[in-house]
């Protein structure tokens, strides 16, 4: 069944789970993950949430009351309607953008950077993601089990179902590597935003890393994350190396011109005969 939802993480004690769902884009079988946290209080946080079949539900039911969805960018707010409707009580969370896209969708919050969820903070820590301006994933940092909980970050898609599914994956630079998908690194085209975020990340050192779109990295996170986005790194270095030289240039221009108590000698300029 296209819907089947396999539990992957089961951590009771931690108050951390995560659910896999087949998803296929354009022919490429990418699949979707769900994460879902339990709050000090006992209620249940949703973050990028998926389809919600009858037997997911009965799965959340016994885990606790469902009472946070969130949204966290652009491209993980599909099933957020499923949710509404089947938990009235919970409160609904749009990362930046994604309420436009849902007009018939009542969020409850809609985030901007840099807003957090106070009701979470005693359990999870909020950090943003910025491509661009208007282009924002909110990441959570559980730092019980210091496991980062991503939807678009990075990918890990270490295995493909059928030929064309790979054959996209390569192209998009997503199969059996770690690290942003070629369509996600198209739209950062704020590197210093985005490089500011990724180091904050990395600061965290978080050693699980759960992505939405592969396998969950059980270990290593922190660098896996660090290689993954070191092309950013290098870039943002060419740009304020760049940035250094064109400084360095002006200066040496300022201090090669004429002051105002400076004689100026031209060169003789003769008449022909």
């Amino acid at each position: 069944m296209h819907d089947a939802v396999m539990q992957e993480l089961d951590e009771p004690s931690a108050g951390l789970w995560t659910f896999h769902q087949p998803l296929s884009v354009m022919g490429a079988e990418i699949g979707c993950r769900m994460t879902v946290v339990r709050l000090r209080d006992g209620a249940l946080l949703v973050h990028s949430p998926i389809r919600l079949t009858p037997q997911l539900k009965e799965h959340l039911d016994r885990l606790g009351p469902v009472r946070h969805v969130l949204a966290p960018n652009l491209d993980h707010h599909l099933f957020v309607a499923d949710y509404r409707t089947a938990y009235p009580q919970a409160h609904l969370y749009a990362a930046p953008g994604v309420a436009p896209k849902l007009p018939g969708v009542p969020f409850d919050v809609v985030l901007t950077h840099p807003e957090v969820v106070t009701e979470w903070s005693d359990t999870v820590s909020q950090h943003y993601f910025r491509s661009s301006a208007s282009l924002q994933e909110l990441v959570l940092y559980h730092a019980t089990t210091r496991t980062l909980i991503t939807a678009d970050l990075a990918f890990n898609i270490q295995a493909g179902n059928g030929l064309l599914s790979g054959l996209l994956l390569r192209l998009n630079d997503s199969y059996k590597t770690f690290g942003p998908s070629r369509v996600c690194r198209s739209y950062i085209d704020a590197p210093d935003l985005a490089r500011a975020d990724v180091d904050a990340l990395l600061a965290l050192a978080p050693e699980r890393i759960v992505v939405s779109h592969g396998e969950i990295l059980q270990q290593g996170g922190a660098e896996a994350l660090r290689c993954g986005y070191a092309w950013l790194a290098a870039r943002t270095n060419q740009l304020e190396d760049a940035f250094v030289d064109h400084g360095r240039s002006s200066r040496q221009v300022r201090s090669s011109a004429p002051t105002r108590n400076q004689v100026v000698v031209l060169p003789s300029r003769r008449t022909p005969r």
